[in-house]
């Protein structure tokens, strides 16, 4: 980093009491030094050029503490807290969430995001940590999600029921239908499982296809929540989808649940 004048280390200082986790927007930099978003883009374009502050992306800044050693990769605490302000709106979901609820014990590799921001990759490394996205329309962002606290930050996660069904959706955020029975037969053992809220939570968000894995898998892992496999048979819509759809053998098909079981999975999926 350069020499800072008495001027640059004032409003550094008045940046990193509004940065949030130590991101800072252009929006936010504005706001807090009463400025034009314009003229506080090129402030915060000339305090990077002289290494007061990391370009995460455009528009975000990390403003590095001011021990970090020169020369080293900037890294911010937190990835959760580097996805709220790079894609919001958005939740931690999928496997990042249920790591987060202990529904597994998976270790997986980035943070995976739920976003309805414009993202043209579904692969982003940023301040050295990695996040998987996924998009969704900006209705599916509200509802099921709570804030748990980061440090002084709050970011939306989703709870264990919409994780749940997110999965059910696309197996893919979970790594696939063997980690989501995992997940279910977890859910099913923890204290905190509310089956009521699980089915709540499918009404609003679950797809045609996840009513149908939801039914398969509950039959298989939860023989006596017959209110959930009674349901999931009211909601059966017409053709026939894949377990796991991401395998492109068909397996066997289960006619009563309308799937093609083509993953084993606990005692009566395909062999």
């Amino acid at each position: 980093m350069g020499n800072a004048s008495g001027s640059d280390r004032a409003l550094l200082a008045k940046l990193s009491r509004a940065a949030k986790g130590g991101l800072l927007s252009v929006v936010d930099a504005a706001a807090a030094i009463g400025i034009s978003r314009t003229a506080a883009a090129m402030k915060l374009a000339s305090l990077t050029r002289r290494g007061w502050l990391v370009r995460a992306r455009r528009g975000l800044y990390l403003i590095p503490p001011l021990e970090a050693e020169p020369g080293k990769p900037s890294v911010a605490e937190d990835p959760w807290i580097v996805a709220r302000e790079a894609f919001s709106p958005c939740y931690i979901g999928g496997w990042s969430a249920a790591e987060h609820w202990g529904l597994t014990e998976q270790l997986f590799r980035g943070t995976l995001v739920v976003t309805a921001a414009h993202v043209r990759s579904r692969s982003r490394k940023l301040l050295e940590h990695e996040f998987r996205l996924f998009r969704v329309a900006a209705d599916r962002i509200a509802g099921g999600v709570t804030p748990v606290w980061r440090g002084a930050e709050r970011v939306l996660v989703s709870s264990r029921e919409r994780t749940i069904v997110d999965c059910l959706r696309n197996p893919e955020l979970c790594g696939g239908i063997r980690h989501l029975a995992d997940m279910l037969e977890e859910y099913g053992r923890a204290p905190e499982r509310d089956f009521k809220k699980l089915l709540a939570e499918a009404e609003g968000f679950a797809s045609g296809a996840a009513w149908k894995r939801l039914g398969h898998l509950a039959e298989l892992l939860w023989p006596g929540e017959r209110a959930i496999t009674e349901e999931a048979t009211r909601r059966l819509t017409a053709g026939y989808s894949r377990l796991d759809p991401a395998v492109r053998r068909r397996g066997r098909l289960v006619r009563r649940w309308r799937l093609w079981v083509n993953v084993s999975v606990g005692t009566g999926g395909a062999s």
